[in-house]
C-alpha cells in the first residue's frame, strides 16, 4: 500500500469503530505481529482481505454479480416533483433483469480500467496477451502456463511509468526468472512520489472545502500541481531498488541490449500486430519508437504479455443516470447550469502513466445555460484507387494489427471547432492535434501488384453549444434543478468528483470522512453517529 493502514474505513471518523484495520488484525490473530513488522504499510493482499473481511459483514444487504443499467426519476402524481428513483440493474449471471426505487441513491461504481485504443483489439478473447494492471493478480496465475510454453515470446513488457507499472515490473522478474522483462515509459524518467508531512495535508479531510471553493481555474490549477503525490509517480524505496538491480546487470554485462530486465523511458508504443503462425503461438509484435518522434525511426519487439498500467476512467455515473439529466438546470428552465466541453479528437498512442481524467469536465454552477445545441458535421472523403480490388477489414475478432501514425506537423488531417455560446460570452477553441489510428489487415488478392489506395478524410465539427453535466454541491449531492425533487430524496456520487473536491476523492485517504458525510447529507448530523 502506499497510505498508512490508519487511513481505513472507519478510524480517522470514529478510531472505536470495530471495522478499523486494528480490528481486523486483532480478529485474525495477527495484530502483535503486526506490530512487530514496525510499518504503517500492509501489503495490498492483506488489505484486500480487510476490506473483504468488513463486507461480509453486510453480505446480506448486498446484491452481487449486477451491472447497474441506468437510474430513472419517479414523479409524484400530485406534486410533479421527483420523489423516487428506479435503479435497474442486469443480473450478470443469468441476465434477467431486476430494478429498486428508492429516495436516496447513492452512486459509487469507481474506476473502469482505461484501455488504450491501440491495445483495445486485443485486449480480449481466450488468448488476450494484453491485461490491465487491476487485473494483473487475477489474470497472471491463469496465464502463466501459456506464457511459459515453448512457443510463446519469453519477453514480457509493461507499459506505464506509475507505481502499479513498477510493481509489475518487479513482480514479472521475479515470477519469471528466465524471460526478459522490459518497462516502456513514455515520460524522460522514473519520478518518485511525494509523501512528506507537510504535502501529504492536501489529503487532510478540512481541505476539501477550501478546494470546493475555489474557481474552477483555481481547482484545475491546484489539481495538475498536486498530483506528483499520487499520478504517474513512485514510491522512493521501490525507484532504489529497481535503480540497484539495474545497476548490478551493467557490472556482470556492460551492454544493456543484453540486460534481461530493462526500463526504457520516452519510450512509446506506436503499433501492435498479432505474431502469426503456429511457431509463435500467443505472441505480439510491437513497434516502439522515441516519445515526440513517432513518425522518426521504430523498434520491433516480439513478446509474449503487455501489461498496462494507464490508470483509469471514473464516467460511468454519466451513463448510468442519463435518464436524470432533463431534471438538471440546464434543460429544466432554472439559470444555473454546468457546461461540459465537447472535444472530437484522435486517438493517442498508449503509453500514459497518469490515470486517464473523467470525461465529465469541470463544473461551476454559476455558469447561466446555454442556448439549445445545433451540431453541423461536414465530411468530404475523396478515394483514388488503381483498378485493383479494395482489402476490406477485418471482423473485429480478425483484427491482425493496428498502428497509430502522428500526422506531420505541416499537415492537418482533422479540424474541430468548437463555440461555446451562453448569454455573457461566446469562446471558440480548437482542438488541438492527435496521432490518428490506421487498422491494417491482410491484403484481398490483387490483380496489380503495384495498386494503390489513397483515402483523405476531412471533417469539421461546429459546435454552438454543450450539453450539460452532473454538478454536485460540497454534500456530493446532484445538483437537479431548484424544484425539481422532493425534499429527502436525490442522489449522491462518491469518487468522480476529483474535479471539484480536490485530488482525495478518488483515493483511500479520506473515504470514511466522504462516507460520514453522504451518511449526514442523507439523514441528518445524528444518521453519521
Amino acid at each position: 500500500m502506499q497510505i498508512s493502514f490508519l487511513k481505513d474505513l472507519a478510524t480517522p471518523r470514529d478510531p472505536t469503530s470495530p471495522f478499523s484495520f486494528l480490528n481486523y488484525l486483532f480478529s485474525k490473530g495477527r495484530l502483535q505481529k503486526f506490530i512487530n513488522l514496525g510499518t504503517f504499510l500492509p501489503a495490498r493482499r492483506e488489505y484486500e482481505d480487510y476490506m473483504r473481511w468488513c463486507a461480509s459483514h453486510f453480505s446480506r444487504a448486498v446484491r452481487y454479480g449486477t451491472e447497474i443499467t441506468r437510474v430513472d426519476a419517479v414523479h409524484n402524481p400530485d406534486t410533479g416533483k421527483v420523489d423516487r428513483f428506479n435503479v435497474h440493474w442486469t443480473d450478470l449471471a443469468t441476465g434477467l433483469p431486476g430494478s429498486a426505487c428508492a429516495r436516496n441513491v447513492v452512486v459509487a461504481t469507481g474506476g473502469s480500467p482505461a484501455v488504450p485504443p491501440l491495445f483495445a483489439p486485443f485486449a480480449t478473447g481466450s488468448d488476450a496477451r494484453f491485461i490491465h494492471s487491476s487485473h494483473y493478480a487475477t489474470a497472471i496465475p491463469s496465464l502463466s502456463p501459456s506464457l511459459l510454453a515453448p512457443a510463446s515470446p519469453k519477453h514480457f513488457v509493461v507499459v506505464g511509468g506509475g507505481q502499479s507499472a513498477a510493481e509489475i515490473y518487479v513482480d514479472l522478474g521475479v515470477r519469471f526468472p528466465e524471460a526478459k522483462v522490459t518497462l516502456l515509459v513514455k515520460d524522460s524518467s522514473l519520478r518518485p512520489s511525494d509523501d512528506s508531512p507537510f504535502v501529504n495535508e492536501i489529503f487532510d479531510p478540512d481541505r476539501v472545502t477550501p478546494t470546493y471553493e475555489l474557481g474552477a481555474a483555481e481547482r484545475a490549477a491546484k489539481r495538475e500541481k498536486d498530483k506528483g503525490t499520487n499520478y504517474g509517480v513512485v514510491r522512493l524505496e521501490l525507484l532504489e531498488r529497481i535503480y540497484a538491480e539495474l545497476y548490478a546487470q551493467e557490472v556482470d554485462e556492460p551492454c544493456e541490449e543484453k540486460w534481461r530486465c530493462r526500463v526504457r523511458d520516452s519510450t512509446t508504443v506506436v503499433g501492435v500486430e498479432r505474431l502469426q503462425g503456429s511457431s509463435q503461438s500467443g505472441g505480439v509484435r510491437l513497434e516502439i519508437a522515441k516519445t515526440g518522434k513517432e513518425n522518426a525511426e521504430r523498434e520491433v519487439l516480439e513478446v509474449g504479455l503487455v501489461v498496462f498500467a494507464t490508470g483509469y476512467v471514473r464516467d460511468a455515473h454519466v451513463r448510468i443516470l442519463e435518464g436524470t439529466r432533463g431534471l438538471l438546470a440546464a434543460e429544466g428552465g432554472g439559470a444555473a447550469a454546468v457546461a461540459a466541453p465537447v472535444e472530437e479528437t484522435a486517438e493517442e498512442a498508449p503509453v500514459e502513466e497518469a490515470p486517464v481524467a473523467e470525461t465529465a469536465p469541470e463544473t461551476t454552477p454559476e455558469v447561466v445555460a446555454p442556448e439549445p445545441v445545433e451540431v453541423q458535421t461536414t465530411t468530404e472523403t475523396t478515394v483514388e484507387s488503381t483498378p485493383a480490388p479494395p482489402a476490406s477489414l477485418p471482423a473485429p475478432g480478425t483484427i491482425t494489427s493496428v498502428t497509430a501514425v502522428a500526422p506531420a506537423p505541416e499537415t492537418t488531417t482533422t479540424t474541430t471547432t468548437t463555440e461555446t455560446t451562453t448569454t455573457e460570452t461566446t469562446e471558440t477553441t480548437p482542438s488541438p492535434s492527435s496521432s490518428a489510428a490506421a487498422v491494417t489487415a491482410p491484403s484481398a488478392p490483387s490483380a496489380a501488384a503495384d495498386a494503390t489506395t489513397t483515402e483523405e478524410i476531412k471533417t469539421t465539427v461546429s459546435i454552438t453549444s454543450t450539453p450539460p453535466i452532473f454538478p454536485v454541491g460540497r454534500d456530493y449531492k446532484v445538483q437537479y434543478a431548484p424544484g425539481a425533487v422532493e425534499e429527502g430524496a436525490g442522489v449522491w456520487l462518491q469518487g468522480c468528483n476529483e474535479r471539484t473536491h480536490g485530488l482525495s476523492d478518488t483515493l483511500l485517504s479520506i473515504l470514511a470522512h466522504r462516507g460520514g458525510e453522504v451518511v449526514q447529507s442523507i439523514f441528518g448530523p445524528s444518521g453519521s453517529k
